[in-house]
């Protein structure tokens, strides 16, 4: 199960600048991401009526072995577009709405740490993504959606997690390609700002305020390519990898491709970038290993 479910794996060694006298221990992380589940809740296409391969039931399985020997250092992370493509989806959608979202029932009975918006997640309209946002317990974000109304971010932009010492956040955003797809009226009073940019930004605001030990992206965007016009990229995950010092691991999705790949950033550090591709097949791991001195900001790393 464990060689046929885990998409990656990475390692991270990551040395604190603490006090000298203090005493050096070792944390391991796990990070876990499913992306473009589409509804594939079950191991069952209701669809064409044929038995699936992946599933968010098969995903639940694997984690609570995990979590089992690692406990709370084991962060699952949903990457968006979880709220389209199976009939279960739209029956809770627009059918069964006076009942909690089931999209946000799998999210909350698996304990997902946090949500990332997917542009199919924005697909639903404001009736269902603001209902479901509501409903999911776990910190739903979005730091490139922007409410025109106050300019302030529509959702979360990142959420901050401490387990055994080790500061870790992570930051959210999705492709702002949505305008392209979407007509307006499904997406009144949000406006989808440019990753790049965006990322300097959050990452900045990061920094200066929060100083974490570690830094994970979670992009519902693809690595590359798609749609490109004087004012965004649909798939810019694999240039703020390069273009944006500051992550350590940056997990994607959206186009569908298992990726596993290391990025230098412009600053010379290294950068992890993982997509476990759709419907809950597979899932992105990585491992993190930090030696720590208490509590406080990083020195230095090294990726192994």
């Amino acid at each position: 199960m464990r060689h046929s479910i885990i998409m990656a794996a990475m390692f991270l060694a990551l040395t604190a600048n603490m006090q000298a006298k203090s005493k050096t221990t070792q944390v391991k992380l796990h990070f876990v991401e499913t992306s473009d589940v589409h509804g594939v809740f079950m191991p069952y296409d209701y669809i064409n009526r044929r038995e699936l391969r992946g599933s968010l039931a098969r995903v639940d399985s694997y984690v609570r072995s995990l979590r089992a020997k690692a406990g709370e250092n084991v962060l699952l992370l949903e990457n968006g577009d979880l709220l389209q493509g199976q009939p279960v989806c739209y029956f809770y959608n627009y059918i069964a709405t006076d009942q909690e979202n089931l999209g946000a029932s799998v999210i909350n009975f698996m304990g997902y740490d946090v949500q990332n918006f997917g542009n199919h997640d924005v697909e639903t309209t404001h009736a269902v993504f603001d209902k479901w946002v509501q409903e999911v317990k776990a910190p739903v974000l979005g730091a490139n959606i922007t409410d025109v109304t106050t300019g302030q971010p529509y959702a979360k932009p990142y959420a901050i997690f401490h387990r055994d010492g080790v500061k870790i956040a992570v930051l959210g955003m999705l492709t702002p390609a949505i305008p392209n797809w979407l007509a307006e009226d499904v997406w009144s009073g949000m406006r989808f700002e440019e990753m790049v940019q965006s990322s300097r930004k959050w990452v900045k605001t990061i920094q200066e305020t929060e100083h974490p030990d570690v830094l994970i992206g979670l992009f519902h965007a693809g690595r590359s390519g798609g749609i490109v016009t004087e004012s965004y990229e649909e798939n810019p995950s694999q240039r703020i990898a390069r273009e944006v010092p500051g992550f350590d691991v940056i997990f994607f999705g959206h186009d569908h491709q298992v990726c596993e790949e290391q990025i230098t950033s412009a600053d010379g550090s290294r950068v992890w970038m993982l997509n476990p591709a759709n419907n809950a097949i597979n899932v992105a791991e990585a491992e993190v290993t930090l030696t720590v001195k208490n509590a406080g900001r990083r020195n230095a790393k090294v990726i192994n």
